[in-house]
C-alpha cells in the first residue's frame, strides 16, 4: 500500500515500566509518535526496541540531488581547502559524496500503513515468544510457591511445640543448677507465658497462608499481574523474617533461611513477568 515496502524486528528488554527505542532511517522517523502509540497499546512492561527500514515497492534509477545541502557542503570544502592552502578545488564527485546530497529513491505515499503492518507482525512474533517464555516461567514459579506453602505447612506443628519445649528445657536448667521451681509456681507460670507469647507464629502462618493463596490465583490469572505478584512476594519475604526472629527454635530456623532462599529465586523471576 502507498508504493512502500516495510520491514521490522522487535526486540525487549526486562523493565518494570513500558519503554519503546525506535531505530529506523531518516524517512522514517516522523513515524516514531505512532509507532510507540501501537506498541505500547499492546505491551505494558518491557523496554521493547523497534527496528524499522522503509523502501520503495518499485524500484527507481532515478537521481535526485538535494541542491541546498549540496552547496552547503561545497561552501565547506572550499573553506578548508583555503584554510589548509590546497591548490585544488573539491572535484564533483566529492561534492557528490557528501551526507544527503545525493538521494537515488524517495517513497511514495504515506508509509504508515505498510510500516504498521510490519510492526504488528514483528509485535505478534514477540509477544508469541514472549508467552512461551511465560509458560514456562509460570510453571517455575508455581512450584516455588507450593515449596513455601510447604515450608509454612512444616513449621506449623513444630511452632506449636516450642513453648512446652521452652518450659521443660528452662525447668531441666533450674533443676541443675540447683534452683528447683515448682512447675504450679506463679512466677514460673508467667515466664512460660510471656515467652508463648512472644514466640507465637500463627498469625505469620496464617498470612503466609492467605499469601499463598493469593499468589496462585494471581498467577493463574489473565492479563498483567508482575506488579501484584511482587508485591505479594515482598510481604511473604516480610512474614518469613518476623517468623524466623520470633520462632526462636533451631529447626524452624533452617525453614526459614530455605524459605528465603525460594524467595530471593522467585523475586528475580519476578522481574520478568509482565
Amino acid at each position: 500500500m502507498g508504493g512502500v515496502r516495510a520491514s521490522a524486528e522487535c526486540s525487549s528488554v526486562n523493565r518494570k515500566q513500558a519503554e519503546v527505542v525506535f531505530v529506523s532511517s531518516r524517512d522514517a522517523m516522523g513515524l516514531e509518535p505512532l509507532v510507540r502509540e501501537d506498541v505500547l497499546a499492546r505491551i505494558s512492561r518491557g523496554r521493547v526496541t523497534v527496528s524499522l527500514e522503509l523502501s520503495p515497492a518499485i524500484r527507481s534509477s532515478t537521481a535526485v540531488i538535494d541542491h541546498d545541502r549540496a552547496k552547503a557542503y561545497l561552501a565547506e570544502l572550499r573553506a578548508l581547502q583555503k584554510h589548509l592552502g590546497l591548490p585544488d578545488g573539491p572535484a564533483f564527485e566529492t561534492v557528490l559524496s557528501g551526507p544527503g546530497v545525493l538521494r537515488t529513491q524517495t517513497l511514495p505515499g504515506d508509509p504508515w500503513p505498510a510500516a504498521r503492518r510490519a510492526i504488528s507482525s514483528a509485535l505478534d512474533a514477540l509477544l508469541t515468544m514472549r508467552a512461551k517464555e511465560g509458560g514456562n516461567l509460570a510453571r517455575g514459579l508455581a512450584r516455588d510457591a507450593r515449596l513455601l506453602a510447604s515450608l509454612a505447612t512444616k513449621v506449623k506443628p513444630i511452632a506449636a511445640r516450642v513453648p512446652a519445649r521452652h518450659r521443660a528445657a528452662l525447668l531441666d536448667r533450674l533443676a541443675r543448677a540447683r534452683l528447683p521451681v515448682d512447675a504450679a509456681d506463679p512466677r514460673f507460670i508467667a515466664e512460660a507465658a510471656i515467652f508463648a507469647e512472644r514466640c507465637d507464629v500463627s498469625e505469620e502462618l496464617e498470612r503466609l497462608a492467605s499469601h499463598a493463596v493469593q499468589f496462585r490465583e494471581k498467577l493463574a490469572a489473565e492479563g498483567p499481574v508482575g506488579r501484584t505478584l511482587e508485591f505479594l512476594a515482598q510481604e511473604m519475604s516480610r512474614e518469613w523474617n518476623t517468623l524466623g526472629a520470633k520462632a526462636a527454635d533451631a529447626e524452624i530456623s533452617r525453614f526459614v533461611v530455605e524459605a528465603k532462599a525460594t524467595l530471593d529465586r522467585l523475586r528475580e523471576q519476578l522481574a520478568n513477568i509482565e
